[in-house]
């Protein structure tokens, strides 16, 4: 079985509702006097991340095909670029971007194993497009 990869025709989310919650492995021991003490239960944990997209009909269509068919309702896991990271110049101390021999820029490849959060994908209309807002699990 091959894992799906995000569909690499939608555009990459934006900025605006991006968040991200870092993995918390702990546990927290009940204690009967004194600070509360924390126990690592976990060796590692998922990071939640909020993600939103602006879509066109047609490509709200395929992201809904890839929700329903691919990932099947969700359920299955599946690879998508780090929008925080991937196809991004890598740049020196001074920020300007390395180069290749050619000048081309250097890109960043940067790719996540996830799973869709407890909901599915949400829509809401904003003007002719549509606005689609979802959580994923990144898997350590």
């Amino acid at each position: 079985m091959t894992i799906p990869v995000y569909p690499d025709d939608l555009p990459r989310p934006l900025r605006d509702g991006y968040g991200r919650v870092f993995p918390d492995g702990r546990a927290r021991a009940q204690q009967d006097a004194g600070p509360p003490r924390s126990v690592r239960r976990f060796s590692s944990a998922a990071q939640r991340v909020s993600l939103v997209t602006t879509l066109t009909r047609d490509q709200g269509a395929r992201l809904l095909r890839f929700w329903v068919e691919d990932t099947a309702g969700g359920s299955l896991p599946f690879l998508m670029p780090d929008p925080t990271a991937h196809g991004w110049p890598l740049l020196t101390a001074a920020g300007t971007p390395l180069l290749t021999e050619a000048g081309a820029p250097i890109l960043l490849g940067a790719w996540w194993l996830v799973l869709f959060g407890d909901q599915p994908p949400q829509e809401a209309a904003t003007g002719i497009r549509f606005r689609y807002s979802f959580t994923v699990a990144v898997m350590p």
